[in-house]
């Protein structure tokens, strides 16, 4: 996708897909070595609850990497949400990341169509004692988002396969208020042709309605934020 835009020093902050790069054992030498780059640990520490959740996912629910996961409580804490909308649950991993970053009244609004996956969401939120901080909703983004209130989120995370590229990008226009974010996970497409999600990226990118910009980490992160 030619019109991706990247943050500069992606690779430096997030890793490189080269083989062998590693953290700096302490006492090591730390200057870099010329034609190679550190790899940063970026992730905040996760607490109990969330490594909990993390060791409860099955293989077919795909949750945040802890450095992403990092990103999602960045983006909560910088557009100072208080409602956040979350599609696709991951497992509770996401939601409980993001309830630490909203404050004590903050409601965090959690969809998940797959049953499973809903239900070890809701076994997270339990546990953390989430209470009415979470609506945790079984069912389909299109069927669900559409009761939700206009320009009523500052932040709006996707973590579902985007099957229309042009209705994802819809919602997040309507619901996200404006200086509200979007975080959007696995938005880079194979070699085999430009999948939904990566033309969703591509019109993310080009829409004059966010700034915007994609992060070649945990499948392509797009980040967005919606402008009056």
């Amino acid at each position: 996708m030619n019109r991706r835009a990247s943050l500069p020093g992606v690779d430096a902050l997030f890793g490189t897909s080269e083989p062998g790069l590693r953290p700096p054992d302490p006492g090591e030498e730390t200057a870099p070595k010329p034609g190679h780059r550190h790899q940063l640990n970026t992730a905040i520490p996760e607490t109990d609850v969330v490594r909990a959740a993390r060791r409860a996912l099955s293989d077919d629910v795909s949750a945040p990497t802890p450095a992403v996961a990092a990103l999602l409580h960045w983006a909560a804490v910088t557009c100072a949400a208080r409602t956040v909308v979350e599609v696709g649950a991951a497992g509770g991993v996401s939601g409980l990341v993001l309830l630490e970053a909203l404050p004590e009244r903050g409601v965090l609004t959690s969809i998940e169509p797959n049953v499973h996956a809903h239900g070890l969401a809701t076994a997270a939120y339990r546990t953390a004692s989430a209470g009415s901080r979470v609506r945790s909703i079984n069912g389909e983004p299109d069927t669900v988002l559409p009761r939700l209130s206009d320009g009523g989120y500052d932040l709006l995370v996707w973590q579902v396969p985007v099957v229309d590229a042009h209705a994802v990008l819809a919602h997040a226009r309507r619901l996200l208020r404006a200086g509200g974010i979007l975080l959007a996970r696995d938005v880079i497409g194979d070699d085999a042709g430009p999948a939904p999600a990566e033309r969703f990226a591509a019109d993310l990118v080009d829409d004059t309605g966010f700034s915007a910009t994609v992060l070649p980490v945990d499948g392509g992160v797009a980040l967005a934020t919606r402008h009056p």
